[in-house]
């Protein structure tokens, strides 16, 4: 039988668990949360964070895969392609995932490339330049997904507690 490791148990995730086991494979499950409801339905489940590619790694070698999924989950798809590279595994590239991923890389592949590309700025402290920047501003974190982390601010009062 073959195995499968999936990064990432929540609600979700667990149609990928449960149509992996419906198409025969046996399924590994690594998340880190306690109460995922994806370690019911997974035949192994390790709590491990999904983005520790080291740990990762060493689960799916210890475990002997044939393939890894990140499904629903941003920042896992890099620890995915991290560990099918390293495994020969079928994947995408570990640099093309980071860069459409991690949204600063993004923002900067789109500018070198010539695609229509919103201003932005990467904030590493709470020091940031603004010159350019008009309201409203969206202030995310450059490597959540979906809306994590989001903050819209339509006055500069705001930008240091948004940061």
């Amino acid at each position: 039988m073959k195995k499968i490791l999936l990064l990432g148990g929540s609600s979700q995730q667990v149609v990928a668990i449960t149509t992996a086991k419906r198409l025969g494979y046996y399924t590994i499950l690594l998340d880190y949360l306690p109460d995922n409801p994806g370690q019911f339905f997974a035949d192994e489940y390790y709590p491990i964070s999904t983005t520790d590619k080291d740990a990762v790694l060493r689960v799916a070698q210890q475990s002997k895969i044939d393939g890894i999924i990140a499904y629903a989950s941003d920042p896992a798809a890099p620890t995915a392609a991290y560990v099918a590279e390293k495994m020969s595994l079928p994947t995408n590239p570990l640099n093309s995932v980071n860069t459409l991923c991690n949204k600063d890389q993004f923002r900067h592949f789109l500018k070198e490339n010539c695609f229509n590309a919103p201003e932005s700025r990467v904030c590493k402290d709470y020091n940031i330049d603004i010159s350019g920047l008009t309201l409203p501003v969206i202030v995310k974190p450059i490597d959540s997904s979906g809306s994590k982390g989001t903050t819209v601010i339509k006055s500069w009062e705001y930008l240091q507690s948004a940061l």
